[in-house]
């Protein structure tokens, strides 16, 4: 059987810290929430973003609201085996959105609010809505790499050198979007050719520590000085700096990264559907958008009206690949299974 080297899953004490946003933000069970009802969010998106817009929401509406942190591909298996357990899905790349609809999960919503984003951060189908934006980057330990006589990676290229066996972090893709967002971004700059790609990860391999499950444990990892460099969002490598982990930097590979569209979507067989409405409508707001800095999230607004943190890495600057979201989703149920049997089972065979 093949053996995929797991990042250890963190216990996070969550609760403590959500009971004190509910208290702040006036969320007892009084008669405005039972008249205003319940919304339940599965999140893909960071924890303390997850608490701070669902606690936010609630204040401003009245609205009881729940969420469960997942990651996009942990909410497609629930999808799979528990419909009606969430009503709206916020977070995650756009094409994992398309996959659920492909599955008949979701029910295609446009919001008012929608017309204010730019075209790129819309369906045109009316499946999903983007509320934040961010790029994959190389966040790397500075004195790891100076330890090994190296400069922070500005190619893609650059991981595959042999002094940094075993000192790269890259995030599972069949548990963390930005695994497969890495894998699509290598086939989109060899025109589309997913063997090339297949082929690049096998060469890396021997150079990755651990296949997380977690986006951001990578960025942790290298703050903690574990690996010298994680494949990662550019959000993630700023959160861990803001951290405290001032070692580390962020670069991006020269000749072009990947880059996700952060989606909302309403799901079918909701038991709160107009609410699910309600919550997509309120965080595709300028207002809503402007949370993002008292998180902070790192991930750039997409809505062209929010403001948007002075440190938040800059994606006008980011040189980004060609990117098909809708290529991107289905191609990737073929792409992950060639990662899981190529790559990662090359791996237990060391």
């Amino acid at each position: 059987m093949m053996s995929v080297r797991y990042g250890a899953k963190r216990v996070i004490a969550s609760s403590m810290v959500f009971s004190v946003l509910c208290a702040l933000a006036a969320c007892g069970g009084g008669s405005a929430n039972s008249q205003a009802g319940s919304v339940s969010v599965a999140c893909s998106q960071q924890e303390d973003f997850c608490q701070t817009m669902t606690a936010a929401f609630q204040k401003e509406t009245g609205i009881k609201t729940t969420y469960v942190r997942l990651g996009a591909g942990e909410v497609l298996a629930r999808l799979e085996t528990a419909s009606g357990e969430f009503d709206v899905w916020a977070g995650g790349q756009a094409e994992n959105h398309l996959l659920a609809d492909d599955k008949g999960w979701v029910e295609k919503y446009v919001s008012p609010n929608a017309s204010d984003l730019p075209d790129e951060y819309n369906d045109d189908n009316g499946i999903w809505s983007g509320f934040y934006t961010d790029s994959i980057a190389f966040c790397s330990a500075a004195s790891e790499l100076e330890k090994k006589g190296l400069e922070a990676p500005t190619s893609w290229e650059d991981l595959l050198d042999p002094a940094l066996k075993g000192s790269v972090a890259m995030p599972h893709p069949a548990t963390a979007g930005v695994g497969y967002m890495a894998m699509y971004a290598l086939a989109a700059l060899n025109n589309g050719d997913e063997d090339a790609a297949i082929s690049y990860f096998k060469q890396l391999n021997a150079n990755v520590m651990q296949y997380s499950k977690s986006a951001a444990t990578g960025t942790e990892q290298a703050g903690r000085g574990e690996v010298a460099v994680a494949i990662a969002l550019d959000s993630d490598c700023q959160k861990a700096i803001a951290a405290g982990y001032s070692d580390l930097k962020t670069t991006y590979p020269k000749e072009g990264t990947g880059y996700e569209v952060g989606a909302i979507s309403v799901l079918k067989d909701a038991k709160n559907a107009d609410n699910a409405k309600k919550f997509m409508d309120w965080i595709l707001t300028a207002d809503a958008q402007n949370l993002y800095a008292d998180v902070p999230s790192y991930a750039a607004p997409t809505n062209p009206k929010a403001t948007v943190g002075a440190d938040v890495p800059r994606q006008d600057i980011v040189k980004k690949v060609a990117w098909d979201t809708r290529k991107a989703a289905d191609g990737r149920e073929a792409f992950i299974a060639a990662f899981e049997s190529d790559v990662a089972s090359a791996d237990s065979a060391q």
